[in-house]
């Protein structure tokens, strides 16, 4: 069997996919916070861009801790730190997605990327580029990153099941 070498490429597309997984479950979050009909929820979603669908959880997750009795009013601030650290890896997601990549070998000979990034700052009147190589364990921390913000996501979905449905041991 053929050993397969992890690029960063390969790592790059892993993180997109996992990050796709966090935006899902975020959007799994509305629904089920939302009280209504499954597909009119995901409908209105839909027309949310990422950063408005996490305003919406964090504003919506308050509102329905303080319309129900048996819920832990001390969770707001663990599920707005969840939010914060979620648009950070949205900030991060768009980073990549919206980069120039081109080959780049490291000193030691190693295959990575070359990321390019331009943005245009107003305030100073210039563009500024920024670059950033990216060997394949370039990403180990963005991916543990999504990974501990998924675990913790499903944490607080298990969590509004048991206060809707306080009765089903």
């Amino acid at each position: 069997m053929e050993e397969v070498t992890t690029t960063a490429y390969h790592q790059l597309g892993k993180f997109i996919v996992a990050f796709q997984h966090l935006e899902d479950a975020v959007n799994k979050l509305l629904v089920l916070m939302a009280d209504a009909d499954c597909e009119v929820v995901r409908i209105l979603v839909n027309e949310l861009e990422y950063s408005k669908r996490l305003k919406t959880a964090n504003v919506l997750f308050s509102r329905y801790i303080d319309i129900r009795s048996n819920t832990d009013p001390t969770k707001k601030t663990e599920f707005h730190n969840l939010m914060n650290e979620l648009g950070k890896l949205g900030e991060r997601r768009n980073e990549l997605v919206h980069s120039m990549y081109n080959p780049w070998i490291n000193i030691d000979g190693k295959e990575g990327l070359l990321r390019t990034n331009s943005k245009l700052r107003s305030n100073k009147g210039e563009r500024e580029e920024q670059e950033e190589e990216l060997q394949p364990e370039a990403f180990n921390a963005d991916i543990e990153r999504l990974r501990a913000a998924a675990k913790i996501i499903e944490k607080f979905r298990l969590q509004i099941i048991d206060w809707k449905y306080p009765e089903i041991e």
